[in-house]
């Protein structure tokens, strides 16, 4: 089940399979079943054929916060299609390929936790959702889509950066950071600068998850 889920969805963090395992089977993504073939099987690099690759990025956080990544093997791929299930790009794999996810790990593991974050609450989520080749003008790391069909293009920021030229050319910024206080900083420049827009910041969505709230996945609206 874990596998063809990787196959079918391409999602890439060790969280949004077990999100998805937990509703499939009716089983909580804290209980130790579920836990022991996410992070114990199917992270078992003694087998002779991975059939899944792991890797383990760093959140920029203030404290050290690591984020387990998982995407099918060739192997993995060629044991799927003989079961009927073609795999579909994974969040990784698209990352990497239009975005130089290995080089830019950081700012991949942001992107990452931020479509987990958006599906935990509902929400549908696509990273690198244009092709630079084909809209080299126009490159969001990240497409949101709340349960009313609403969508948004979204900016992930892996600090605090002054670059007026970049923002002024949007009509609207929808902003996701690491912390409160880079997301408090980028929105008062954008304010400053009369753009408008919307913002969130990963920390305080984890932090609300943990306490059981998912009532919200944007933080400000200005």
């Amino acid at each position: 089940m874990a596998l063809k889920t990787l196959a079918e969805t391409g999602v890439s963090t060790a969280l949004d399979l077990l999100l998805l395992l937990s509703k499939k089977t009716s089983v909580s993504p804290r209980a130790n079943s579920l836990r022991n073939v996410v992070y114990g099987a199917l992270a078992d690099e003694q087998v002779p054929h991975r059939m899944v690759e792991n890797k383990t990025i760093m959140l920029p956080f203030n404290a050290v916060v690591k984020l387990r990544v998982l995407y099918l093997t060739d192997y993995g791929k060629d044991l799927c299609r003989a079961l009927g299930v073609e795999p579909v790009e994974s969040d990784w794999e698209k990352i990497v390929r239009l975005h130089n996810g290995e080089a830019q790990s950081q700012h991949a593991a942001l992107v990452l936790m931020a479509a987990y974050q958006a599906r935990l609450r509902g929400w549908k989520a696509e990273v690198m959702p244009f092709d630079p080749q084909e809209t080299p003008w126009f490159q969001p790391d990240l497409k949101v889509t709340d349960p009313e069909g609403w969508f948004y293009y979204c900016e992930v920021e892996t600090r605090s950066r002054d670059n007026p030229d970049k923002w002024a050319r949007m009509r609207q910024a929808n902003l996701i950071v690491p912390t409160p206080t880079t997301r408090h900083w980028m929105v008062w420049r954008l304010k400053d600068m009369g753009i408008p827009g919307r913002a969130t910041d990963l920390r305080t969505l984890a932090q609300q998850a943990r306490a059981g709230d998912l009532s919200r996945f944007w933080l400000e609206k200005w």
